[in-house]
């Protein structure tokens, strides 16, 4: 009985000791259900048939499949984001995952893989992020993020300090261990410690007891499902504050978004750069809504947003639809003027604009620079600048401007010279 269970294993080891292995390595967040969704729907899309998952050991999930006799195991190891990259510097891994970018120190040990901000070795594949939620009797509509800062770690106490009744703030979250708890303490706290936070085992439970509470205030993440009977804040970061709606996501011009990424060396394998690609495809942007995640797909909103602010601005998107990107740039790289994502996102612009449904329409540019305190014509220059290098690049492209305007520092989402944040530019639909 014994030789014939052998006998009944043999092939199946023999298989995965033969198979063609694809790492990828990094971020729980991603690796948990995000990358298994994304690499199941490429399998198929790519001929691959008796995809089978298993998970060996806690932390780790492997996918396996067969095309043409050749079997392939895609091995998703979710240790965390500075494990992942570890893996990558070192050539254990051909992808890693991460929650954040790399660290400087990341950045500096990983010299040899060349340009990580390149559009060709990072990859936006979700945008998730935290949610602030209240009860729908609490007159707050607004919080900045160093007021959150301040209540989290216990210097803000009372709902008075923020405009609101004479009552104890009372803080909900997730898990500590969680990805959102990690994430409030990267972007919010600044690596600094937190206290009197109640902590639930999900974050459906945090936001249900705001639902129950006037007084009380829950720390979330985007993808949570906010129970009737509360609402979100607009969250400011030393410029306008900003709800948590898809488009302000999307356009990251919310300032508590978190990128999910995915980084390859500059030579992958073509499996590796097959599955990145598919990965910010519009097929695996799917398999990320099915998780709940706010993917990167270019939609348009349901109808036009009513639009505020300055007289200039209100002239320059007048009779125009916000399309939910924010074009941004990186002038230190050798391969693209824009960052990664917006490179991809002006990819997704061109093929946008050539669907059936566009023909005849034109766009509308409007960019944004930093407020520069010792020449107060250098934001004006420099919007203009971007504004022509985004409108260039459309029009080379067959796509019809019909607008292009630089507003200089006007709209500021950030303060502190935050020039990430602030020079951006605005594509609308006309």
């Amino acid at each position: 009985m014994v030789a014939m269970l052998c006998c009944a294993c043999a092939p199946a080891v023999a298989q995965d000791v033969e198979a063609e292995r694809l790492r990828i390595h990094g971020s729980n967040t991603v690796g948990a259900e995000v990358m298994p969704r994304i690499v199941d729907a490429w399998l198929r899309s790519i001929g691959y048939t008796g995809i089978e998952r298993r998970t060996p050991r806690p932390g780790r999930t492997e996918i396996a499949a067969v095309r043409d006799g050749e079997a392939l195991v895609v091995e998703i190891d979710r240790r965390g984001s500075a494990s992942g990259f570890q893996s990558l510097v070192e050539g254990n891994a051909e992808l890693a995952m991460m929650a954040r970018a790399p660290t400087a120190a990341e950045r500096y040990a990983a010299w040899q893989l060349g340009d990580l901000a390149s559009p060709e070795q990072e990859f936006t594949v979700a945008l998730d992020g935290l949610a602030i939620v209240v009860n729908d009797r609490n007159p707050v509509r607004k919080i900045s993020v160093a007021q959150l800062r301040d209540i989290a770690a216990g210097r803000i106490r009372s709902w008075s300090q923020l405009g609101g009744e004479d009552a104890p703030i009372l803080v909900h979250a997730g898990p500590e261990a969680g990805g959102s708890r990690e994430f409030l303490q990267q972007r919010v706290m600044l690596g600094g410690a937190s206290s009197g936070i109640t902590a639930h085992a999900r974050l459906r439970q945090a936001a249900r007891a705001v639902a129950d509470d006037r007084h009380a205030m829950a720390i979330v993440e985007l993808a949570t499902r906010i129970p009737a009977g509360t609402r979100t804040l607009a969250v400011s970061d030393g410029g306008g504050a900003v709800l948590p709606s898809r488009l302000n996501v999307s356009s990251e011009d919310y300032p508590l978004v978190r990128r999910y990424r995915l980084y390859g060396a500059p030579l992958m394998s073509a499996l590796g750069r097959s599955l990145a690609l598919y990965a910010v495809g519009r097929e695996g942007q799917r398999a990320v809504e099915g998780t709940g995640l706010q993917s990167v797909m270019l939609r348009t909103a349901l109808q036009p947003a009513q639009v505020t602010g300055a007289q200039a601005y209100r002239d320059a998107v007048a009779g125009a639809t916000r399309l939910p990107v924010g074009m941004r740039f990186n002038m230190g790289s050798l391969s693209t003027l824009f960052e990664s994502r917006s490179a991809l996102d002006m990819e997704r612009l061109v093929a946008f604009m050539r669907l059936p449904r566009n023909q005849g329409r034109s766009l509308v540019v409007v960019a944004f620079a930093d407020h520069d305190p010792g020449n107060r014509l250098l934001p004006t220059m420099l919007s203009n600048e971007r504004a022509d290098m985004v409108a260039g690049y459309l029009t080379r492209n067959g796509i019809p401007v019909a607008r292009s305007v630089g507003l200089g520092d006007l709209r500021p989402l950030a303060g502190g010279g935050r020039r990430d944040r602030n020079e951006r530019v605005e594509v609308w639909l006309l």
